[in-house]
């Protein structure tokens, strides 16, 4: 989430909360091979709530916010994360970043495996575009 938004209070506190709902339901959760994903999606959709009540930013407006022990290249994945569409974006994150197979993407985001793969191909071939990736190979 911080990749994507660079709001790192917002994103902490969306972990927090994805964590604290998770406690509630870890019996349950902790039996299942999804659950890191069940995680992951509970804090990126806690982050997106919060964001829409505060107000309606767009990801142009979000401010750079301090990183920790950057380096040239992250900076620039995160960059090139930023550039790309909310959907492509996501699918990428639970993808890669996550560690996820297509079919628990479809199912965290609620869309088809085939609309994952698309917003997967689409994301690759806009990356491939952007200087910050093109650069960092």
């Amino acid at each position: 989430m911080f990749l994507a938004s660079g709001d790192r209070d917002g994103a902490l506190e969306a972990t927090q909360e994805a964590f604290k709902r998770a406690y509630v339901r870890w019996r349950r959760l902790s039996r299942e091979e999804w659950a890191g994903g069940w995680v992951m999606t509970t804090a990126i959709n806690s982050y997106r709530r919060t964001r829409r009540r505060q107000q309606d930013v767009s990801i142009e407006n979000v401010q750079e916010a301090p990183v920790e022990g950057p380096t040239p290249g992250r900076l620039d994945v995160i960059a090139a994360l930023r550039r790309l569409p909310p959907r492509q974006r996501t699918a990428t994150v639970l993808y890669y970043l996550g560690d996820l197979p297509p079919s628990m993407v479809a199912n965290l985001m609620g869309v088809t495996e085939g609309a994952v793969k698309a917003h997967l191909a689409q994301a690759r071939a806009a990356l491939r575009t952007m200087p910050e990736v093109s650069d960092a190979r």
